[in-house]
Parts: C-alpha cells; structure tokens; sequence
C-alpha cells in the first residue's frame, strides 16, 4: 500500500514538474515571438517612412504638404534602426518604441492621411508603395500587440508569478500608435 502511494506521489510530482517546464519553455517561446515582432514592426516602420520622405521630395504633392510629410517622416527615421542584437528585457520593455516615437509615427500617419486624404493619386507607383508599407506597418502593429497580450495573459497566471517562471524580464508593452489609413 505504501509502495503504491508513493508511486502516485512520485507520478504526481513528475507531471507538475513537467507542467511547470512546459509552461516556462511556453513563456520563453513568446518571449521571443514578441522579440521577433518588435523588430519586424521597427522595419516595416521605418520602410514607411523612409517611402514617406521619397514622397515628400518626389514632387507629386503640393508644397506645403511635402514640407509636413519630410518632416514628420525625417522625425521618424531620426530614431535608431532595433539593433539586431537587442537584448530580450530591452525589447520586452518596449525601450525602443517609447512615447516619443510613437507620437512620431502617429504624426507621419496624420500628415499622410491627410495630404493623401481627397487627392487623387493612387495611379502613382510611389503612392501604391507607401500605402502598401503603411498596411504592413499596420499589421506588423497588430501581430506585435497580439503577441505582447499573449504574453501578459500567461504571465499574469498565479502560477508563473508564484514560481518566477519569467525570471527577471519585464512585463512587455504594447505599442499604441495611430495608423489607420485614409477612407476611400
């Protein structure tokens, strides 16, 4: 009799032990798809701004508007490329998408939105290529935002918090800026 309750206790243990790995190697893995996302939605940023600035000089619209554009887009680029190398709590911190970039990049999104909102442009290729960048920049977002909320929510369990299964990495952050695109 005894030999059979521990056998059922030692049975016991071992699965919560492989429970607890399981979930750990599950934060670890979304540590990383958020990592990974961060610097996919750093890229697509960046190519749409740097598609916004080619905009702003090629000409194609008004004075004033290509002044606003180049500036909003010069305001985004100014901001350094995510190192390839980042460390995981930088990029789980969201150290790289502050406040100061995200007001950046909303802004180049209304200086877009409204300097392509009415006119009439999108038969020019430049034009296709910045909308196209802008709706890659906006799913990027959202496949970001969506892997951060995965981590929260599993992270938020008593269990992962009891049991420190994150170790010391920072609770990610979303990145909430405007990108939504001009209505037709």
């Amino acid at each position: 009799m005894t030999a059979e309750i521990a056998l059922v206790a030692v049975l016991l243990v071992g699965i919560g032990v492989w429970l607890t790995l399981a979930r750990a190697n599950r934060i670890d893995l979304l540590h990383q798809k958020v990592t990974r996302s961060a610097a996919t939605l750093d890229a697509q940023l960046l190519r749409r701004a740097g598609l916004a600035a080619e905009l702003a000089r090629s000409g194609i619209l008004d004075p004033a508007t290509s002044i606003l554009l180049g500036g909003a887009a010069e305001e985004c680029l100014s901001h350094d490329p995510m190192p390839s190398d980042a460390a995981l709590p930088d990029v789980l911190a969201g150290d790289h998408f502050g406040p100061h970039r995200e007001q950046a990049e909303s802004d180049l999104t209304r200086v877009l939105r409204e300097g392509l909102q009415g006119a009439d442009l999108t038969e020019d290729p430049l034009v296709a290529d910045v909308l196209t960048a802008w709706r890659r920049a906006g799913y990027a977002r959202r496949f970001h935002n969506d892997a951060v909320a995965q981590t929260i929510r599993l992270r938020s369990k008593l269990s992962v918090r009891l049991l420190r299964l994150a170790g010391h990495a920072p609770m990610p952050r979303m990145v909430d800026l405007d990108d939504a695109l001009p209505t037709a």
